[in-house]
């Protein structure tokens, strides 16, 4: 009976503090996968639900959490692509849902299977960083319209410039080698210490965020065909503006939108691009299932892409520190994983 009791991250309600406990175990519907759940990419996005920055609407307690790897132990009707005993790494989307039984941070979550890829012999704390790349593939291809990358990418994208601002953030990293198999120049941004990792994943140039002429910098390499805040603060987007409008104005999108107090130059615009619900869109259904099923199972199969550094906490109960590091802007370079089953080892002992 231990095997099967499964338990949880409960979040009890806005800034309040993560508390493990039982949860029911979900039962799968028509096109969903039951997944023992092994390893969980925890994600900024999650701090500032809890602490109520993005207020996404939740019905309290709740189980949050949204990009995770595991073993699909059951599946519903009209499952066509998957069977018990896959290893997959996969997105539930729970915070559009506010459904708890798709958080990610319990010992078996559900998932569907248009947003889940198989993962072969990947190992699960691997997997599930590099299924967080769908966020990077939609701000790419969906939002700042970049063609996808190719074997024999368009020869004239070598002469186009793309600006990643924190390219050595998991988000900005998978950009990064995203839009270079594209065929882009990429020009990163991140910190110094970052410099080879930046340049490893294909960035064609290298500037440090804390140079104090990064503008000047940015502006002589220029202009861009695109640019991405994949990591920023409200001063970043400032810089941000300064160098768009000196190329004649543009746009910049942002994972979190413009900065409160940040007023960008006449000609310049800050998007916010709520990824997730590109996926949900029915007129995507071809690109979810590129991004998910051909070119996520090519590379976990292949092992062509560079993956970010994992750096796997613990069990359930090391929820909040991952959200606190994460918050406190302690973390560079890698990912941060929660590896339930080592909780729920713990509980039995």
């Amino acid at each position: 009976m231990a095997a099967y009791q499964n338990m949880a991250a409960w979040l009890p309600g806005v800034v309040k503090q993560v508390e493990v406990g039982p949860a029911d175990t979900p039962e799968p519907g028509p096109g969903e996968l039951r997944i023992e759940v092994k390893a969980i990419a925890s994600q900024p996005a999650e701090h500032k639900v809890q602490d109520g920055s993005l207020p996404y609407p939740r019905n309290y307690p709740t189980i949050i959490g949204i990009s995770f790897s595991g073993t699909i132990v059951k599946v519903g009707t009209e499952v066509s692509r998957f069977k018990q005993g896959d290893r997959v790494a996969t997105n539930s989307c729970m915070v559009l849902r506010n459904d708890s039984r798709f958080g990610a941070y319990q010992r078996y979550a559900l998932s569907t299977q248009e947003m889940t890829a198989k993962i072969g012999e990947t190992s699960f704390e691997t997997a599930v960083s590099v299924s967080t790349l769908c966020y990077s593939a939609s701000a790419l291809i969906l939002h700042l319209h970049l063609e996808r990358p190719a074997d024999h990418p368009n020869p004239e994208n070598k002469n186009k410039k793309v600006l990643i601002w924190g390219a050595s953030s998991s988000f900005g990293a998978y950009a990064t080698q995203m839009a270079a198999r594209a065929g882009y120049a990429v020009v990163g941004v991140a910190s110094a210490k970052n410099a080879q990792l930046v340049k490893s994943f294909g960035a064609t140039h290298f500037v440090d965020r804390k140079s104090p002429t990064i503008t000047h910098e940015l502006i002589d390499i220029g202009p861009f065909e695109a640019v991405l805040a994949a990591s920023d603060s409200a001063p970043d987007q400032v810089a941000l503006g300064d160098v768009l409008v000196a190329q004649g104005g543009g746009t910049f999108v942002a994972t979190m939108g413009v900065w409160p107090g940040v007023e960008l130059p006449s000609g310049v615009t800050g998007i916010f691009a709520a990824f997730l619900p590109d996926y949900l869109d029915p007129k995507n259904r071809e690109f979810t299932e590129w991004v998910w099923w051909d070119f996520l199972e090519s590379e976990f199969a292949s092992g062509q892409l560079q993956q970010m550094s994992v750096r796997a906490l613990g069990g359930l109960d090391k929820v909040q520190e991952a959200w606190n590091l994460l918050k406190e802007h302690k973390v560079s370079g890698e990912r941060l994983a929660i590896t339930p089953g080592l909780y729920l080892v713990r509980t039995m002992c």
